[in-house]
């Protein structure tokens, strides 16, 4: 009883959600049950009229008008049917592209870490592919009660012939539906394989197809490669596809046995009914005509209720979805960005590990960066400087200890007023596949502070070059006249970004590692003259920025090997200062190269 109930209440959610964004597909829905309704029956009682006619009545004028008047409804319901398709045709796409819309939202407002997993990415999928409102009211609910009115007319005619037939029939789609449920849960089992397997897949084709991999694939001559990789997973999904086949052959044999035995029984009894002269033959056609859409529909109706239950299982998957993104806008303390001059970020005691793995990867992490102080975080490849990045933008939380700002737990603080803190250019930084100024501007901006923010990227004289200003497409993807940015010059197109919000936490997650040791330090210089008192945190595994700093904090193995300032480390002669001597004999060499060009 606590599993139907959990089923309606779900049914009762899509039913509010299907009317909050595909509400005018009601009205399709309404005229098409309508319609559906009334064509079959009508179908199926006039040719009985028809037969008996040329049978007995031999009255070819009223052969004629049962003809024209046949023809003539499917005619008139035929045009009903073009004239709602095309009505509701521009509906259903509009419908459909808000429900992508809003799925698209969802997924942008959740947790980074819960985007991240691929069990998460699967879930999505399900209940994208399963609760689409318009697929709902077009197809669940308008084809449930379809098919409940055909069968209320259905059992009319059979009750008439005899209301034995109806109970042996029921007891029939019983047997099968006990098979509709075993093949539905196969089914449902099934989806989440399919939905990892049909990713796996979308994404090789992504990489065989669009421009973003096209330098690496025709270098490398990767194409058979990904042909490989794409036929290995095709290879392991049909095995697994065909186990799945194996399973529902079994339960697709025994339904039709049973589905033979019905027809026996149905037809020898209604041949019996001719023989003995209680019925017409034009009353024997609708009795098997009514006989088998009434199993028809039945069974349909039956595997529609069975529907529901697994339509609950997707709403329940598309519930878990929204959790997560609505985990983000947690009500927790508002901070305005501009009500405070003091912009304080502390570590206290922190340890973190990603979700499913056993290493930490920070390890009792305490520092402190102050307001308005510049914090150098340094350390090779893989010493947890990133994911360091990573907790103080929030994108995780920390297992264990806690981070504060001004004082106050993080956790506790509104998550999108928390990010109103913060701008961040990251290593892996996107630009996305619109002009200029979108990749700048997120609203409809104020266009000085773009032209600021433009001279201060270093941008400036690109800018100035460009036929189309901030109009101009990046990448040729959707307009031939985008243009491809250099490595350097998207990093400064991120800084650019960064610099139009304007936040009082600036944090530089190794912005210049497509740049050469001169063009870093440069840019570095930029940066400091830039953010001023601004609270900032640079994120490098090179050494150019630590002379803009105040304090220096070396990561080795996600601790915190050494603090303190540029000379304090030089004169302590640990890690800090073998890293320093290793660098500055390239970053010399390049200064003279310099020289000799001038």
């Amino acid at each position: 009883m606590k599993k139907i109930f959990h089923v309606l209440k779900n049914i009762g959610f899509m039913l509010r959600y299907s009317w909050k964004h595909a509400r005018s597909r009601y009205f399709v829905a309404a005229v098409s049950i309508l319609l559906d309704t009334f064509q079959p029956l009508f179908t199926l009682m006039m040719p009985k009229y028809i037969i008996d006619e040329l049978t007995y009545g031999k009255d070819f004028d009223k052969v004629l008008f049962y003809i024209a008047l046949l023809v003539g409804i499917n005619l008139i319901v035929g045009v009903i049917r073009s004239a709602v398709s095309f009505i509701g045709g521009t509906s259903k796409l509009r419908c459909n592209h808000e429900f992508e819309k809003h799925y698209g939202v969802i997924c942008a407002d959740m947790e980074y870490s819960a985007l991240e997993s691929s069990s998460t990415r699967d879930e999505i999928n399900k209940a994208i592919n399963n609760t689409n409102p318009v697929r709902f009211i077009d197809g669940t609910l308008s084809g449930f009660l379809t098919t409940l009115f055909q069968l209320t007319g259905y059992t009319y005619i059979i009750f008439t012939l005899n209301p034995v037939i109806i109970l042996i029939i029921i007891f029939i789609i019983f047997l099968s539906s006990l098979i509709n449920k075993r093949r539905q849960k196969l089914g449902y089992d099934y989806e989440s394989i399919f939905s990892k397997y049909e990713r796996k897949f979308k994404y090789l084709m992504n990489c065989m197809i669009t421009f973003d991999f096209g330098k690496e694939v025709r270098i490398n001559k990767a194409s058979w490669w990904l042909s490989e990789k794409f036929e290995g997973e095709i290879d392991v999904y049909l095995e697994i596809l065909k186990e799945n086949l194996k399973k529902n052959l079994k339960l697709n044999i025994i339904d039709t046995v049973i589905g033979f035995l019905q027809t026996v029984i149905m037809y020898g009894y209604a041949v019996y009914k001719i023989l003995i002269n209680a019925v017409t033959v034009g009353s024997f056609s609708v009795y098997l005509g009514a006989i088998t859409a009434f199993t028809g529909g039945f069974t349909d109706i039956t595997g529609k209720i069975m529907g529901l239950g697994l339509l609950s299982k997707y709403v329940d998957d598309y519930k878990k979805v929204t959790s997560k993104a609505a985990s983000t806008d947690d009500g927790g303390i508002c901070i305005d960005p501009r009500g405070s001059k003091s912009h304080e970020i502390t570590f206290e005691n922190v340890y973190f590990k990603y979700p499913n793995t056993e290493n930490y990867v920070l390890k009792n992490i305490n520092v402190t960066v102050k307001a308005g102080e510049k914090l150098s975080v340094v350390g090779y490849n893989g010493a947890g400087k990133t994911t360091f990045i990573k907790l103080i933008c929030r994108l995780y939380e920390p297992t264990e200890g806690r981070i504060l700002y001004n004082g106050i737990d993080v956790s506790k603080i509104n998550k999108k007023s928390y990010m109103k803190l913060l701008s961040v250019v990251f290593q892996d930084y996107s630009l996305f596949y619109f002009t200029l100024r979108d990749n700048v501007v997120f609203d409809k901006g104020d266009d000085k502070k773009f032209l600021d923010a433009i001279e201060k990227s270093g941008l400036h004289e690109k800018f100035g070059e460009l036929e189309l200003g901030e109009h101009t497409p990046l990448t040729k993807e959707f307009d031939p006249r985008g243009i491809e940015f250099s490595g350097g010059e998207g990093q400064k197109l991120a800084c650019a970004r960064a610099y139009y919000k304007d936040a009082p936490i600036i944090i530089f997650d190794e912005p210049t590692a497509a740049l050469d040791p001169i063009a870093e330090s440069a840019l570095y210089e930029r940066f400091n003259n830039i953010i001023e008192n601004k609270t900032a945190v640079y994120i490098s595994h090179r050494l150019a920025s630590v002379r803009f700093c105040d304090k220096v904090a070396v990561f080795v193995g996600g601790e915190i090997a050494e603090y303190g300032t540029h000379d304090t480390l030089m004169e302590k002669n640990g890690i800090y200062r073998d890293m320093f001597e290793k660098q500055s004999g390239f970053y010399a060499e390049g200064e003279n190269d310099e020289e000799e060009k001038i």
